[in-house]
Parts: structure tokens; sequence; C-alpha cells
């Protein structure tokens, strides 16, 4: 075997110049392969685009010609002799004249200068939603969306003067069905849709009920914040379709046409660049060989170096990791506690179902207490001391140990009755204990005993003191020496692979910081039992434990007007249905620039935003938004980890974590609303 790996290196010497004239005749043919195929999947993706470019630019063409016949009409009416003379039956006749020949015209208004009405004739208007565009040199002036009657109606107007000298507005109320089938019906468009200037929609192909005079989503809405006059780009529509988007912009209105180009448009010419790549990476697979085998004694040499770096490292290299884990799992599993706790709930839910669906919320909220012990572990949330129900305690503990010491151990709580309260973090303490047993059944042979021994110290005679928890095994037991490094940092007797070394001082970071001592009383042979003494509650502190959660109605007290913020559409999705499920009304929006945007244009009650989002965090979103709304009340709703960043930089604003139940975000909106 060791003659063979002599003659392999000779052989790997003397073929190197070899491999390097192949490697250098094959690149350059690669190269021509990657750059042809590159260039064709350009030229085709160039042709979609200047076809959906033009089929944009048509429709807003469209858009501006019958702007213009409203203008046309507003015009006849604001010159009228029946308005001129302030005949208001004669203007309605005219107006009732001009109906007959444009069906679209719904109703006429007209108002002083101080906004009072005037007259009214046709279509009343029963909600309208005023968008000014703010282009006070077109003609006519689109201010809006009025929805009366079954008619998705828009608002023009312009002002008229009286023969007296009176100023007054004109204003025309239109259908927008006529905008609504000028759309192309092209099925390579999934979506095609008109905006007025604040990108709220005018007309649309899917949903044009249901979106007629809503924000657009955030990609579109950036889209017509840009001020370019026509252009592509790339999201994902209110349905969730991700495409590439071609625009036009009209110069009179500032009203912008978007036609969203297929899924083909995204993967053909993709799949074609892959393919392409693909065979470049076989090719440099095989000439990566040759330099895999060069490079196995540095890849040695940098192993051994970063194992010596690595015990250096583990304290801050582990607290990044899960913190950042943390935060994408909380998002993950939100979405999943939410839509399992709503099924639950269901009525129509069979029993069978139900029983499935709370066994998977039951296995999802574990998840997630795994994940607040792993921040505890890494020391990257903050200790919350708090008076802590030793019964409950002690009956989670038991579920734990149960399920993570196996068979072959016997463990046995043992609790005096006066032991009902400490103050301590819940979490971590369970995490504590759990690592005490964890330990107490690797230092014991199979079959041995394990026993959590609990009582009352008190304290001078007093009726304060000390809660111990005694963990008790008859294990091989730790000399002196180890006895007193047992609490450091990284020190560990088990092999390499099995222990870190921070279980211990994982526990004694706890009691320290609860205000209470760790001891370890050992001898080799005679087994070991570590004893954390933690303070009690005092008469105040138990009363303030607070009762578990029942669930039950999730149905809001009072129906509020919500804001959601949040970049995960599916967890989004989640808290928005959770609240509209609860009765209240809900905007949901993808990023804080959307929302800075939506709270400038709409009064809420709350906003609930998430805290890590990209470009601008909930913290950044808070200051700006209370340039506008001083008084408006947030709700964080976050699975980030680091809590000690959350209290600096959203002070004096309530936060919860991910994930949670619709029962835990109702009570949290109402306390944050009041």
């Amino acid at each position: 075997m060791g003659n063979v790996g002599d003659g392999g290196g000779t052989t790997l010497k003397a073929g190197q110049s070899t491999w390097l004239i192949v490697a250098a005749a094959m690149v350059p043919l690669l190269l021509f392969a990657i750059f042809q195929v590159g260039f064709a999947a350009r030229e085709q993706r160039q042709a979609l685009e200047a076809r959906a470019l033009n089929v944009a630019d048509k429709l807003i063409l469209a858009a501006d010609a019958e702007t213009v016949r409203y203008g046309t009409l507003l015009d006849t009416l604001a010159t009228s002799r029946g308005l001129r003379e302030r005949d208001w039956p004669r203007l309605a006749e005219r107006f009732a004249e001009l109906q007959k020949l444009h069906p679209d015209l719904r109703g006429l208004t007209i108002e002083d200068e101080k906004g009072t009405l005037v007259t009214r004739t046709g279509l009343p208007i029963e909600r309208a939603t005023v968008v000014g565009d703010g282009n006070t040199a077109s003609r006519p002036m689109f201010t809006g969306f009025v929805r009366a009657a079954g008619c998705r109606c828009l608002m023009f107007e312009r002002a008229g003067v009286t023969d007296d000298g009176q100023s007054v507005v004109v204003t025309l109320v239109t259908d927008s069905a006529l905008l609504q089938r000028l759309l192309p019906s092209n099925n390579n468009y999934e979506v095609t849709a008109l905006t007025g200037p604040k990108a709220r929609f005018i007309a649309r192909s899917l949903g044009e009920n249901q979106r007629f005079g809503t924000l657009a989503s955030t990609y579109l809405q950036k889209a017509v914040a840009s001020g370019l006059g026509a252009g592509i780009y790339r999201g994902r529509t209110l349905e969730g379709f991700e495409n590439y988007t071609a625009f036009a912009r009209s110069d009179r209105t500032g009203w912008t046409a978007h036609v969203a180009l297929g899924s083909n448009y995204i993967d053909n010419p993709a799949r074609k660049f892959l393919a392409s790549l693909v065979t470049a990476a076989l090719l440099s697979l095989l000439l990566a060989g040759l330099l895999i085998a060069f490079a196995l004694r540095q890849m040695k040499e940098a192993r051994l170096l970063a194992e010596r770096m690595q015990q250096a490292q583990k304290m801050e290299a582990l607290g990044q990791l899960t913190g950042g884990l943390a935060h994408d799992f909380n998002n993950l599993l939100t979405p999943v506690i939410g839509v399992l706790d709503q099924l639950t709930r269901r009525d129509g839910l069979d029993e069978r179902g139900r029983k499935l669906a709370t066994g998977a919320l039951s296995s999802a909220q574990r998840a997630a207490k795994l994940t607040q012990q792993l921040l505890a572990f890494s020391r990257r949330q903050r200790l919350t001391v708090e008076p802590v129900d030793v019964t409950g305690l002690l009956a989670n503990v038991s579920q734990l140990v149960d399920r993570t010491i196996s068979s072959r151990h016997s463990f046995t709580v043992e609790a005096e009755p006066d032991t009902f309260c400490v103050l301590s973090d819940l979490t971590q303490l369970e995490l504590a204990l759990l690592n005490l047993a964890i330990n107490a059944r690797d230092a014991s042979p199979d079959g041995g005993e394990i026993t959590l021994k609990v009582a009352r110290e008190l304290e001078g005679g007093g009726s304060t003191g000390f809660v111990r928890f005694d963990m008790i095994d008859r294990g091989s037991g730790m000399d002196d020496d180890t006895r007193r490094r047992a609490l450091e940092p990284f020190f560990t007797t088990k092999p390499t692979g099995r222990g870190t070394g921070l279980g211990l001082a994982q526990v004694f970071g706890v009691v320290e910081q609860s205000g209470g001592s760790v001891e370890i009383d050992s001898a080799p042979g005679a087994g070991t039992t570590v004893t954390l003494r933690l303070p009690a509650c005092a008469e105040d502190d138990a009363k303030a434990i607070r009762p578990t959660a029942v669930d039950g109605d999730t149905a809001a007290d009072r129906a509020l007007r919500l804001l959601v913020v949040d970049d995960d559409p599916e967890v989004r999705a989640t808290l928005a249905q959770m609240l509209s499920e609860a009765g209240h009304s809900v905007d949901a929006v993808a990023n804080g620039h959307s929302a800075l945007a939506a709270i400038a244009t709409e009064r809420f009650d709350l906003v609930v935003s998430d805290y890590l989002m990209p470009e601008m965090s909930g913290a950044e979103l808070i200051r700006e938004a209370r340039q506008v709304r001083p008084d408006l009340p947030f709700l964080i709703v976050s699975g980030f980890a680091d809590s000690d960043e959350l209290v600096r930089t959203c002070p004096d604003t309530a936060r919860i974590g991910k994930p949670l139940v619709a029962r835990e975000l109702l009570a949290a909106v109402e306390d944050a609303a009041r």
C-alpha cells in the first residue's frame, strides 16, 4: 500500500503538463460554447422584453385617449350655459344628453371653493378614496376612486366659473369598466394592470373588483416611484406569481401600464444557460481532480490549524450561529404553528383531523422551545428573572429528561410540598436541570439511578430563603482537580465529539444571574451531587406567577385598523389571517418603505412589524413613522435572538416573540393598542 502511494505521487507530477495542455485547449472551446448559449438566451429575452414594452406602451396610449375624452366632456360641462347661469336643472339635462352618447358617464358633482356641495346629478357617491395626482398641468385631473351602486368608478375634476364670477369645482364620475376592457387578453401575460400615480389599481386583469383602488405590490410601487418612463422590473404579484414586468408611464396623467410576463420567460433562457454551466462544471470537476491531489497536504495542515483555533472561538461562533438560526427557524415555525393552531379551532374538523393537528402543533411548539433553549445555551438571550412555578417546572423537566436519558437509567423527582415558587428564568432553568441530568446519565452505568431532590431552605428563621435543587447520581464521580475545574467553559472529561464543556458553565451562568449559587460534592467512585440554590419567592412574588393561558375564542374585544409588516410572505400571510379572523381590518406589506407609504395615506390603530427586514429594520421603521404619526403604537413580532438589542433599539415598544399562536398575538395586539 505504501509503494502504491509513492508511485502515485510520481505519476501525478509527470502527468501535470499533459493535464495543463488539455485544459488550455478545452477552456477556449468551453468559453465559446457558454458565450453562444448566453448570447442566444439574451437575444430571446430582449425580444420578449421589447414585445411586452410595446404592449404596455399601447395600453397607456389607449388610456390617455380615454382621459382626453373625459377632458373634453368636462370642458363641455364646465363651460355650458347651465353652469354659467347656475341653472342646475339645465346642467342636469346637458349631462343626460352627454350620458346617452357616453354610457360610461355616471355622475356629475358641483362644489363651491370651500368644498360645499352645490348640486349633484347621476350616481350618488357612497364611498370615495381621494388620491389627487398633484398634476395640475393635466386636464382633466384624476382625483380618486369611487365605489357606488355596483360601480367601480373614477373621479376627474376641473375648475369652472359662473357668470357672476363664482369659482366652482366640476367633478365627473366615470365607470372604469371601459378602461378594464382595454387590458390585453394575451395568455402570455399572467397579469396586466393600469395604476394611478400613487400606485393604486385603476384596472387589473385579475381580481379587479377586490383590487380596485388598492395599493399595488411593493415591486410595482417601486417602479412607479422610480419616475422612469418605461422599463422592466422583476418582482412578485399580489397572487404570488414571480415574473418580469414591463411598464410604461403616461407623461400626461402620470398613470402607468404594467404587463407581467409568464414563467416561461424566466425559465427557458435560464435552463439553456444552466445546461451550459452544467457542462462547464463537469469539465471543471475533471480539472479539479488534479488540484485536489496537490491540495491534500495543505488541507490537512489547514484543518489542524482550524482545530487549534476552534476552541478559542467556540463560544462566539456558537452564539452567532444559534442567533442566526433561531431567527430563521422562528420565522419558519411561525406560519406552521399559526396554521395548526387555527386548524385545531375549526368546528368542521373531524376528531381524527383534530387529533393529528393537535399532535403536530405540540411537536412544532416543542421545536420552538428547543430554539429558545439553544439561545439560552449560547447566551444570546437576556435572562428574564421572574417567579417560576416549581411544580410546573419539575413536570416539564421530567418529560424532557425521560425523552433524553433513555430507558437504561431511572430518573426520580423528590420535592417537598412547600417548594412552590423560585426566582429564575423558566426556560434557562429547565435547560440547566436537563444538562445536569445528562451529565449524571453519562457518569452512571446502565441501570443507574438519578435523583432530583428539591427542598426549601429558610434564611435566618424567616419566611424567605432559597430553594435547593440536588441532582444526585451514583456514577464514577470526580477527583478534586476535575471538581474544581468543572464549571470552567469548555472543560470536559468526555471523549472527543461527545461533550462541549459548556453544560455546567451554562448552569453556573443561569444560577449566578438569578442570584443563587452552585456547589459540587463528588469523589471518585462515590457519585456526584450538584446543588443549585436559587432565591425563593416572597409572598408578593408568588402572587405574580401567571396562570397558564387557556385556549378559547380568539375573537378580538374591539375591531382595529392594523398594518402588518414582514418581509417573509408566509409569516406575513399567517399574521394577517390570524388578525383578520379575529375581526380586525388588516393591511399587509413586505417592507418598511411600503409601510411608511401606507401610514402616510391611511389611519391605522396599530402597526404589527417584524424587526429584522431588508433595507429598513423594525426600529428604523418606528423612528421614521413617528415623524409622521408620533402617537402611532407599534408591536414588534420577531424571532430575532438578541433581546438586548431589541430593548436598546426599540425602547417603550411592545414586543412578542415568534413563533406564536393566535391567542398570544391577539392579547399582545390588545395590550399594545391601548
